[in-house]
Parts: structure tokens; C-alpha cells; sequence
């Protein structure tokens, strides 16, 4: 049994109200600081990844027009549509591609391959089956292909430190010049399609 001096002071304890403002804050910080960073990296990477993705498109609609000398104006696309984001990072690769039929089916295969910080296709690699509306024999296509990692403000939520943004464009021809009676694009340091 406790003593009376004790229990007074029990009693004391569960009647006092001081540093509940502390307790109630202790608890609800946590959250408050997750909204916080929620509020501020999901929107970042929701923007970063649509500004990766238009300059993909960029970069095909750019390459498609005709061939260049240099792409070195081409991959500062990127730069230029995602500022203020940092993409130096990214991993680019932009391809000119063709479409060949073999009887029944048909496949398109790399021409010529460009990259910045990525590994290029070597020409005549398989990219599998054609893209929609270029399944005739001889169609002729651009490729261009955008990766990065996400670098986190917050790195202290697991998932977004494991993000990678994949952005993928394919583009008509609508240059370039004439090899084997198509229209198509020679990538720096490639050959045309072969016939």
C-alpha cells in the first residue's frame, strides 16, 4: 500500500497540465517535417521528370530535321528546357534507326547512334519491333533516349533516392538526306542505313 505522502504526489502529477504544449508538439513535428519535405521534393522531381521528358522530345524533333556535324548543340537542349533543375547528370543516347521486314514480320535496327554520358548502340544492333505508324520496310526514324538518377533534396525518404527517370521519344524523319531513296538522318561518326 502506498503511503499517503506518495499518492499526493501521483495524483499531483496526473492534475498537471504544465509541458503539454511541449508533448503535443514532440508528437506532431515528425509529421509537420514530413509534409514539409513531401510538399517540397514531389513536386520537384514531378517537374524535373516532365522537363527530362519534354527535352527528349526536343532532342528527337531536332535531330529528325537533318544530320549534324556537331550534336554537342543538341545535347545542351537539355540544359536549356530543365533550368533551373540540375541534369548534367543525365544519361543521353540519341539514335537514327530503320525499319526492315524479313517476309512475315518486322524489325528495326540501328543506323548510326549518338551519346552524352551513356553507352551508344553499335549500328546494326535489334530495337525490336517497330514503332506505330513506321512498320513499312525502309521507314526511317530517330530514337532519343533520357535517363537520370534523382538526387533528392531530402535524401532521408528511401524511395526517392532510388528514382530514375526514363524518357524515351521516337520521331519521323523529316530531313536529312537521301540514301538508298529514303529520307533519313546520319548521325556524327555513323554510316546510312543500309539498304
Amino acid at each position: 500500500m502506498l503511503s499517503l505522502r506518495p499518492r499526493a504526489g501521483l495524483t499531483g502529477l496526473i492534475g498537471s497540465r504544465d509541458g503539454v504544449s511541449a508533448i503535443e508538439f514532440s508528437v506532431i513535428a515528425p509529421i509537420l517535417l514530413l509534409i514539409l519535405m513531401g510538399s517540397i521534393e514531389l513536386p520537384r522531381a514531378f517537374m524535373i521528370g516532365k522537363r527530362l521528358d519534354n527535352a527528349s522530345a526536343t532532342m528527337a524533333d531536332l535531330i529528325a530535321r537533318g544530320s549534324y556535324a556537331d550534336l554537342k548543340p543538341v545535347f545542351a537542349a537539355t540544359s536549356a528546357i530543365s533550368n533551373p533543375y540540375d541534369v548534367s547528370g543525365a544519361s543521353i543516347v540519341l539514335t537514327a534507326a530503320g525499319t526492315y521486314s524479313d517476309g512475315s514480320s518486322a524489325t528495326t535496327k540501328v543506323c548510326s547512334s549518338a551519346e552524352s554520358n551513356g553507352q551508344a548502340y553499335a549500328a546494326g544492333t535489334s530495337l525490336g519491333p517497330p514503332p506505330p505508324g513506321m512498320t513499312r520496310n525502309g521507314d526511317r526514324f530517330v530514337v532519343s533516349e533520357v535517363t537520370m538518377i534523382y538526387n533528392p533534396i531530402f535524401p532521408v525518404l528511401s524511395k526517392l533516392t532510388r528514382w530514375t527517370f526514363r524518357s524515351r521519344k521516337v520521331w519521323p524523319v523529316r530531313g536529312g538526306e537521301i540514301y538508298n531513296g529514303q529520307s533519313e538522318v546520319v548521325l556524327p561518326g555513323g554510316k546510312p542505313c543500309p539498304a
